[in-house]
Order: structure tokens, then C-alpha cells, then sequence
């Protein structure tokens, strides 16, 4: 394979790559915002219920570590996404630059 056909090739590897991970980071998204309003949803209609401040604590506090724990579960999705495009991409790079046997 020559070095044309080789950038060449290269361009397209790199152009899918950004591609699926945009793709894969949008529906992350998306999804991580479908579960933040439906979070707030279901806390906002356990709101009614709350007679003391007692109750309205321990409902900030599970609201609190809920979010947390969805936030740290979609950083670790993401973050996964973009290590395994950068991935992608060493191997990409080392393929066009690889020396003819």
C-alpha cells in the first residue's frame, strides 16, 4: 500500500473515529438529561409529603447523593467513550506510519 492510499485510508479512520464517538457522546447526554429531569420529577413530587424539616433533610440528602451518584456514573461513561477513541487513534496513527515489511 503506498503512503496515498495510506493517508488516505488514515483520513477515513479518523473521520469515522470523531464521528461514532460524537455520536456515542450525544446519546450519553442525552440520556444523562433524560435521567436528571426525571430525578428532579420524582424528588419534586416527594415534596408535598414533607411535614418537618427533619424529612426535608434526609430528602435533600438522598437528592443529593442520587445526583452524585448519576453524575459520577455518566463521567465514567464518557470518559470511557473518549479513552477508547484516543485508542482508536494511537492505533490509526501507528498503522499509517507503520514501516512496508
Amino acid at each position: 500500500m503506498s503512503i496515498l492510499e495510506r493517508q488516505a485510508d488514515f483520513g477515513r479512520t479518523l473521520f469515522e473515529i470523531n464521528q461514532n464517538t460524537f455520536q456515542e457522546l450525544s446519546q450519553s447526554t442525552q440520556k444523562n438529561f433524560a435521567e436528571y429531569f426525571e430525578l428532579n420529577s420524582e424528588f419534586s413530587q416527594k415534596l408535598p409529603d414533607v411535614r418537618d424539616v427533619t424529612t426535608f433533610m434526609e430528602l435533600q440528602r438522598e437528592y443529593g447523593e442520587t445526583l452524585w451518584s448519576n453524575l459520577r456514573e455518566a463521567t465514567l461513561s464518557q470518559a470511557e467513550i473518549l479513552k477508547s477513541a484516543v485508542e482508536e487513534t494511537g492505533n490509526a496513527v501507528r498503522k499509517v506510519f507503520a514501516t512496508e515489511s
